[in-house]
């Protein structure tokens, strides 16, 4: 290699130690930018595809299943906020004018990128996995109501069965009862509320 290439590949590197700041900044910049738009997509997805009410879960979960999406919510925040600051810096921050200074301060704020872009990674990231992790419980653990399978509140208890008949008198279920099936029949004026069952 010829002394004027040395001499070159030198000058260059002494040029990225004062635009390496620069640099970061339009890396964080894109790594801000297909983060959000990851986000954005399992957003998308979620609204079309997942369930837009979690009350059909069982119990234990319900609250797996919205755990999940308050850890996403926090997590997909942080790692946005962390991206921002990667990206724009601190708001209001002053920079000294003098050179050691300037140089000290170029140094800090390289590392406080970096490691700001890392946190941002691992926040967006996390946050998607959990959201996906929630999608999966929803779908995974909802139990759809059997076919005419029904619950009826009246003043004196519930019923549950299978809908057999639903006139303006009141309706008729199909109800087990120990080891045979026999038919009910609630008057109209005795019903308080009719609900979907998954199981009697």
């Amino acid at each position: 290699m010829s002394a004027g290439t040395d001499r070159r590949w030198a000058e260059l590197a002494r040029e990225l130690e004062f635009s390496q700041l620069d640099v970061l900044r339009k890396q964080a910049e894109g790594w801000r930018n297909g983060l959000l738009g990851l986000t954005a997509l399992v957003a998308v997805v979620t609204a079309v595809k997942g369930r837009d009410d979690l009350s059909a879960l069982e119990a234990p979960w319900r609250t797996v299943a919205v755990s999940l999406l308050g850890g996403a919510f926090v997590l997909l925040l942080v790692g946005s906020l962390f991206a921002v600051r990667a990206s724009f810096g601190k708001p209001g921050q002053r920079i000294t004018l003098g050179g050691q200074a300037l140089r000290a301060w170029t140094l800090r704020e390289i590392a406080e990128v970096r490691r700001a872009v890392y946190v941002s990674a691992f926040g967006l990231a996390g946050g998607v996995l959990l959201v996906a992790l929630a999608l999966g419980t929803a779908w995974t653990h909802t139990e759809e109501p059997a076919a005419d399978q029904v619950k009826v509140s009246t003043p004196t208890g519930t019923l549950c069965g299978e809908l057999v008949a639903y006139v303006p008198s009141g309706v008729t279920l199909l109800r087990d009862a120990g080891h045979g099936e026999r038919t009910v029949t609630v008057r109209a004026a005795d019903i308080r509320k009719i609900t979907p069952a998954t199981s009697c």
